[in-house]
């Protein structure tokens, strides 16, 4: 079979399979996610942009950076106060925010 053995090609197809098989997957997965966000984006006309634990990582860090002269700090804290400010304005969230998480949020 064209002078390579046939655990070569069998090896060959398996990765072959296994890269595009991933690849699709991830296609699927990212499409159907971004599909949820225009919805949401269509009926809330806003999205959050983080996940209660990457929000809850945001926080940390700005104040573990007290520093107002910090360059990020003035950023991260616009960031963190406008997911903060979208969350109580909508009803419906992109991630698994519950009613007890968003109402425990305060702007910083």
């Amino acid at each position: 079979m064209l002078g390579l053995p046939v655990d070569v090609w069998a090896t060959m197809a398996f990765c072959v399979l296994a890269f595009f098989g991933v690849s699709i997957w991830t296609l699927v997965y990212t499409l159907r996610q971004e599909e949820r966000k225009m919805d949401l984006l269509k009926t809330e006309s806003d999205l959050d942009t983080y996940s209660p634990r990457a929000l809850d990582d945001l926080r940390h860090w700005i104040e573990t950076h007290p520093d107002p002269t910090h360059p990020d700090v003035e950023a991260a804290r616009t960031a963190y106060n406008d997911c903060v400010d979208t969350l109580q304005s909508t009803d419906r969230h992109f991630y698994g925010w519950s009613r007890a998480e968003v109402g425990r949020l305060d702007p910083l």
